[in-house]
């Protein structure tokens, strides 16, 4: 639409964490955030950050030529989704690579511009302070955490990397399966729990009406 010609470059290179180092006839493209843009010497002198979202500077042999601001939408079920889990007393907490969003949704706790190692190291800090630790994602940087997590959860849509880290694979990509899963989760146990409280409750009470005679080897076949 813009009638722009577009050139594939002769190499490129990504710098994790950081963003892209690609070669064209032109020179050295940089694409990435401020930090690749801070270890190439680039001025960021005339640029002002207006927007916001994901920021994604560009550079054209070490000069700043333009930037592109990337805003994530807050899909139509999450406010709902994050009610839910709360409800179910669950703390919850966002980790992000990208700039801060805002608390829309109600969440507990944002921890954001964070590094895939970082998300990682604030994933501990979480255990440490409110006990064990769920974790879903949908994304390659998001793996790490994924398989560090107590337990792990990839939405359907997601990477391979992160569906192959995870423990539990949501089959759709809709925040409303979070607290189900949760809801299905101790629904179980406390029919596990029930259940084993009423088998040894029966071993019990015909453990001592053996003892007092009022038991014979049927009633105790029986209660097995």
């Amino acid at each position: 639409e813009k009638g722009l010609s577009i050139e594939r470059p002769s190499k490129v290179e990504e710098i994790a964490g950081h963003g892209i180092r690609a070669e064209l006839s032109r020179g050295v493209v940089l694409c990435g955030n401020r930090k690749l843009m801070d270890a190439q010497n680039v001025d960021l002198s005339v640029y002002q950050k207006e927007n916001f979202g994901t920021e994604v500077l560009v550079a054209l042999n070490g000069k700043f030529v333009g930037n592109i601001v990337i805003s994530d939408t807050v899909k139509d079920d999450a406010k709902d989704a994050i009610a839910a889990v709360k409800k179910q007393g669950i703390i919850t907490a966002m980790l992000t690579g990208d700039a801060q969003v805002a608390k829309e949704t109600g969440i507990d706790e944002v921890h954001a511009k964070l590094l895939p190692q970082d998300k990682l190291s604030e994933l501990k800090k979480i255990r440490e302070n409110h006990g064990a630790v769920m974790f879903v994602g949908d994304g390659i940087n998001d793996a790490p955490v994924l398989a560090g997590a107590d337990v792990g959860a990839a939405m359907g849509s997601g990477a391979d990397a992160a569906i192959e880290a995870a423990d539990v694979v949501f089959m759709n990509s809709e925040m409303k399966a979070i607290p189900e899963a949760v809801g299905i989760a101790k629904m179980t146990n406390s029919i596990s729990w029930q259940n084993v409280v009423f088998a040894l409750a029966i071993k019990i009470i015909v453990m001592i009406m053996g003892l007092f005679g009022f038991a014979n080897m049927w009633i105790a076949v029986f209660a097995d």
